[in-house]
């Protein structure tokens, strides 16, 4: 043996000296036990398990939430897809009398308009849905 292995093997006699480890008896065993039963209670009994975590609460709420806004969404399009191609027609006066005339705005350039903003949000809705794809990241991160 060199002198290295020689200093290594007192530091580890001394450390093996130094560091009492307890028993481990029945005591011990009897607890760990005990504890794995109480875990078990917990788990198979809802009265004894503990309240859901935030993040399941968190979600719960935003499946609710995302229910509610797809039934909405499905009840409008359905709304408009019936009118348009159902012949359903809703009334325009609603029983409200307004002390001042609308505007009228041509026919023409009401279908000019809703043909351009049509374009325009759906080309918006496209730009926003691709930025959220793992291509649209790469190209957001080219120009930032």
């Amino acid at each position: 043996m060199n002198r290295k292995q020689v200093i290594e093997a007192r530091l580890d006699r001394s450390l093996g000296n130094q560091i009492k480890a307890p028993r481990l008896d029945q005591r011990f065993d009897a607890a760990v036990f005990a504890r794995i039963a109480a875990e078990e209670a917990k788990a198979t009994n809802p009265a004894v398990a503990a309240e859901p975590s935030r993040a399941v609460r968190a979600s719960r709420w935003l499946a609710i939430t995302n229910s509610i806004g797809i039934t909405v969404t499905l009840g409008i399009a359905a709304y408009f897809a019936l009118r348009t191609f159902g012949g359903i027609e809703a009334p325009v006066n609603l029983g409200v009398n307004v002390p001042f005339s609308m505007p009228v705005i041509p026919d023409g350039m009401a279908a000019q308009i809703v043909a351009v903003l049509g374009q325009v949000l759906g080309l918006a809705a496209l730009a926003l849905g691709v930025s959220l794809t793992p291509f649209g990241r790469r190209v957001r991160s080219v120009f930032s």
